[in-house]
């Protein structure tokens, strides 16, 4: 009999694959994946590496399941030009499907301007950039609301929407409401009643489902959106449909 998380389809907006050290000490592997997205009926997952440095892992693991995985190239604008110049080779060579930075943990603001020619870059290939959201002082709402301003033809997505803080939940949401190309992703929020409000106020298709694998449980993620409020149709939009429409899946 099909568990209750297994009753939608789902598309997993963002997850790792490595190890992560201390203080996490935690780790996913392609196996793991590959039984998490059978068991939780996950028909895609939007990966990440665990780093930074560790990009050539993700395209390994790609290689092997190129169904099941849609890569993220985790970009640490810090580094400069070398870094840009290896997000260009990943996009174009290895034909990933979007950006990932991580503000918190590679120390950088979200609005710097060595963050400016990554997103030239994800416009110059039509790619979406995934920012970590909700921890200060480098990736809070607002700093994330400022790029979202200064490239609106580039589609950005706020990983966490605000993560664990109320007032960055609300900020998330806010910033989303007053710029069009920003997206609400959803793992690790722990206010499923801000996953309705976001659905309802600033759009329907803007809010996605993610687990952020090894550090959530996906029973966890996928309980807290299915408890929110919203009705079955509204729930797949969450699920599934969002996210399929915005990377572009067939």
């Amino acid at each position: 009999m099909e568990s209750s998380f297994a009753q939608f389809r789902k598309i997993d907006a963002h997850s790792h694959i490595g190890f992560f050290g201390p203080p996490f000490n935690v780790n996913f592997n392609g196996d793991m994946l590959m039984a998490q997205m059978a068991e939780y009926n996950i028909e895609k997952t939007i990966l990440c590496p665990a780093a930074a440095h560790l990009n050539a892992e993700l395209l390994e693991t790609f290689r092997k399941l190129p169904q099941a995985v849609i890569p993220l190239f985790w970009v640490n604008a810090n580094l400069g030009q070398p870094a840009y110049e290896e997000l260009e080779h990943y996009l174009r060579d290895f034909h990933f499907a979007g950006v990932k930075m991580q503000p918190l943990f590679d120390a950088f603001t979200a609005d710097s301007p060595m963050v400016d020619p990554i997103m030239e870059i994800a416009r110059q290939y039509a790619k979406p950039v995934f920012i970590h959201c909700g921890h200060p002082p480098f990736s809070l709402p607002w700093q994330i609301g400022l790029l979202a301003e200064r490239h609106p033809d580039v589609p950005i997505v706020m990983i966490h929407m605000g993560h664990g803080h109320g007032v960055y939940i609300d900020a998330s949401i806010t910033m989303a409401r007053k710029f069009d190309n920003l997206m609400l992703e959803v793992s690790g929020m722990p206010m499923g009643c801000q996953i309705k409000n976001a659905y309802e106020t600033v759009g329907s298709e803007r809010v996605m489902f993610g687990i952020d694998s090894p550090f959530h449980h996906p029973s966890v993620e996928i309980q807290r959106v299915m408890s929110c409020g919203l009705n079955d149709s509204q729930l797949e939009d969450v699920f599934y449909n969002n996210a399929r429409k915005f990377m572009k899946l067939s």
